[in-house]
C-alpha cells in the first residue's frame, strides 16, 4: 500500500502543487484541523448534542424532513442522488412516483440544481464557497425557512480530518478529493451551529460551527476548478404548514 501510495499519489500531488495550488491549500488547511467530533464550541463538544438536535428536528423544516423519511446512501458514490431524494421527499407537493431512485455517479452542484428544479418545481441558486462568508451564512440561514431547502456539496475531510497519517501521499490525495453531498436541516443562530444530516450512515445528523462548514464548502473541486457550493432552493409550491 505504501509503495502504491508513492507511485500514484506523489506525481498527482506534485502536479496539483505546481498547477493547482489553490486546490491543495483550500483542502489540506481545514483537513489538517482536529475533527469536529472533538471540536469545542463555547467550552462544549456539540457534535451530537441530543438537546440541540431535538430542537432542530422540532423546527418546521426539520419536521418536513422527518415526515419525508430521510434516508442514507446505499454505499459510496450515492451521496448526491440520496441528498436529492431527501430534499424532494421533504416537499409535500412532489408526488413520490416522480422522485427518481438513487443511482451511483458523481454530480456537480450545477447538475444537482438542474435535477432538483426540474422535478421539485423549485427555484434554486448556487452559493459558492468563494462568494465570501457573509453571503454563505445568509444562505445557511434559509434552512430555517420551510419555504426553502439547503443542500451542500462540501469536502468531507475538511470536517473530519485525514483518514491516516498526513505524510502518506494517498491520505493527502483522499483529503483533497473527498467531495460529498448532504442536507442542511437547520441553523441554530444562538450557538452558531449548522445542523447537517450526513447521508453517510456512519455519521448521520450532527452539529458544526458555521465557519467549519464554510471552509468545507470553500474547498476547490479538482475537476471544475471552482469552490464547492450550497444549493439554496425556494419552493414554488408552498408546503403545507406543520
Amino acid at each position: 500500500l505504501v509503495v502504491l501510495s508513492i507511485v500514484i499519489g506523489v506525481p498527482v500531488l506534485v502536479y496539483l502543487h505546481l498547477f493547482k495550488r489553490d486546490v491543495v491549500t483550500t483542502a489540506l488547511t481545514p483537513a489538517s484541523l482536529p475533527s469536529i467530533q472533538q471540536q469545542q464550541t463555547q467550552g462544549h463538544v456539540h457534535f451530537k448534542d441530543p438537546v440541540l438536535l431535538q430542537r432542530a428536528w422540532a423546527l418546521p423544516t426539520g419536521q418536513l424532513y422527518l415526515q419525508g423519511q430521510l434516508e442514507f446512501q446505499r454505499r459510496e458514490g450515492y451521496c448526491a442522488p440520496t441528498t436529492l431524494r431527501n430534499v424532494l421527499k421533504s416537499i409535500p407537493s412532489v408526488p413520490l412516483e416522480l422522485i427518481p431512485e438513487a443511482k451511483a455517479g458523481p454530480l456537480t452542484a450545477q447538475q444537482f440544481k438542474t435535477k432538483l428544479d426540474a422535478i421539485g418545481h423549485t427555484t434554486s441558486t448556487l452559493v459558492y464557497g468563494g462568494a465570501g462568508y457573509d453571503l454563505f451564512l445568509s444562505a445557511i440561514k434559509r434552512s430555517n425557512d420551510p419555504h426553502y431547502r439547503v443542500a451542500m456539496n462540501f469536502l468531507h475531510p475538511a470536517l473530519f480530518g485525514m483518514d491516516g497519517p498526513s505524510f502518506l501521499p494517498h491520505v493527502m490525495l483522499l483529503a483533497i478529493l473527498g467531495g460529498h453531498f448532504s442536507n442542511i436541516i437547520a441553523y441554530l443562530e444562538t450557538e452558531d451551529l449548522v445542523v447537517v444530516f450526513d447521508v453517510n450512515q456512519d455519521f448521520g445528523p450532527y452539529l458544526v460551527p458555521s465557519k467549519r462548514v464554510y471552509d468545507a464548502v470553500r474547498a476547490i473541486d479538482v475537476q471544475s476548478g471552482v469552490a464547492r457550493a450550497l444549493v439554496v432552493s425556494e419552493l414554488v409550491h408552498k408546503p403545507r404548514q406543520v
